[in-house]
C-alpha cells in the first residue's frame, strides 16, 4: 500500500510538472507570436508597402490575427480566458459587420470595441507579468507588448476624437486617412518624439496627447523598478530557502 502511494505521489509530481511546463511553453510562444506581430503590422509591413491599397481589410485583417494571439495568451487562465474571448469575439463582429461602411456611427462602434478588446489584453498581458517568480525574457517581452498596445490603443482613441469632432488634427501632407498615419502620430506622441507634422488643434486631441506622453514614461519608469523589485524578492527569498535547508 506504501509503494502504491509514493508511486501515485510521483506520478501526481511528474504530471503536475509537465502541465506547467506546458503551460509556460505555450504562454511563452503565444506571447512571442503576439510581440512579433505588433511589429509587423505597426512597423515592419507599412513600411514595405502594405496597406497603401484595400487600407481597410489589410487593417481588419491584421487587428483580428492580433487580437487572436492575444486572446490565446490567457489559455492556461480559464476565468481570464473566457473574459478576453467574449470580448475579442464582441470586437471581432462589430469589426467585420462594419467592414465596408464608413458611417460615422459602424467606425464609432468598431473604435469602442477595439479599445475593449486591448484593454483586456493588456490585462491579461500584464497579470502574466506580475506572476510571482524570478523576471524571466518573457516578462520582458510581456512588458514591451504591453508598450506597443498603448500605441495601438490611442491610435484608436485619436480616431474616435477625429470622429466626434472633425479637423481635431493638422498635417503638413494633408488629411490623415488611413491607419497608419494615427499609428504613426500615436507612437511619435508615446515616446515624446514630436515631429511637429501632425499637430493636435482641439482640446480633447490635445488632452489625449498629453495623457499619451505622460503614460509613455510613467509606464517604462515603474515597469523597470517593478521588475527590478520583482527579481530582488525572488534572489531574497532563494537565499532565505537556502540558509533554512543549511
Amino acid at each position: 500500500m506504501q509503494k502504491h502511494a509514493v508511486r501515485r505521489t510521483r506520478e501526481a509530481v511528474r504530471n503536475k510538472a509537465r502541465g506547467i511546463i506546458v503551460d509556460s511553453w505555450q504562454s511563452q510562444a503565444n506571447l512571442s507570436f503576439f510581440l512579433v506581430l505588433e511589429v509587423l503590422i505597426a512597423f515592419v509591413l507599412p513600411a514595405l508597402g502594405f496597406g497603401k491599397h484595400d487600407t481597410r481589410l489589410y487593417a481588419d485583417l491584421g487587428f483580428s490575427i492580433l487580437l487572436l494571439s492575444g486572446i490565446a495568451i490567457a489559455w492556461g487562465r480559464p476565468k481570464l480566458f473566457a473574459v478576453a474571448a467574449v470580448v475579442g469575439g464582441i470586437a471581432l463582429i462589430v469589426r467585420w459587420l462594419s467592414f465596408g461602411i464608413r458611417s460615422f456611427r459602424a467606425e464609432l462602434y468598431d473604435d469602442g470595441a477595439t479599445l475593449l478588446a486591448i484593454a483586456v489584453i493588456a490585462l491579461v498581458l500584464l497579470m502574466q507579468i506580475f506572476r510571482s517568480g524570478r523576471v524571466t525574457h518573457v516578462r520582458i517581452q510581456g512588458a514591451i507588448a504591453v508598450y506597443l498596445l498603448f500605441g495601438v490603443a490611442w491610435a484608436h482613441g485619436y480616431h474616435v476624437v477625429n470622429l466626434l469632432h472633425p479637423g481635431s488634427f493638422t498635417e503638413t501632407g494633408g488629411e490623415m486617412t488611413v491607419p497608419s498615419d494615427w499609428i504613426y502620430f500615436s507612437f511619435v506622441t508615446l515616446t515624446t518624439v514630436g515631429y511637429g507634422d501632425i499637430t493636435p488643434v482641439s482640446t480633447l486631441a490635445r488632452a489625449l496627447a498629453i495623457g499619451e506622453a505622460l503614460v509613455g514614461q510613467l509606464y517604462l519608469a515603474i515597469m523597470v523598478a517593478r521588475l527590478v523589485a520583482m527579481e530582488l524578492v525572488f534572489w531574497q527569498q532563494k537565499a532565505m530557502d537556502n540558509s533554512q535547508r543549511e
